[in-house]
């Protein structure tokens, strides 16, 4: 058996990967808590008229959908390009129904 083929759990490349990922999960995951906090903040501290406040909310809610898709559904990895392309498709003709509702 040559010294490549086996799998080797003391491997340094394979701790570096894991922590790495680790704090991927962990800054993702801090970035939502934040963001999540401005929302909730937001709604009971109204500082700003109901218009602004809004659109504040919408982004934050954009960026972390996109966060959760890319981080925990693991969309940023090889392969998935054609997911991505179908799903930003979905999105447009999502959008364009509801717009063409609300403005019937």
């Amino acid at each position: 058996m040559k010294p490549g083929l086996y799998h080797r759990p003391d491997a340094p490349v394979e701790k570096k990967r894991l922590k790495s990922g680790v704090t991927k999960y962990l800054f993702s995951f801090v970035l939502m808590l934040i963001f999540t906090a401005i929302a909730f903040y937001l709604v009971a501290f109204p500082k700003f008229d109901t218009q602004t406040t809004f659109w504040i909310i919408l982004i934050a809610a954009i960026i972390q959908a996109v966060l959760q898709l890319f981080t925990f559904m693991h969309l940023d990895q090889k392969g998935y390009g054609t997911v991505i392309v179908i799903m930003i498709f979905a999105i447009v003709i999502a959008s364009v129904s509801a717009v063409g509702i609300v403005l019937m």
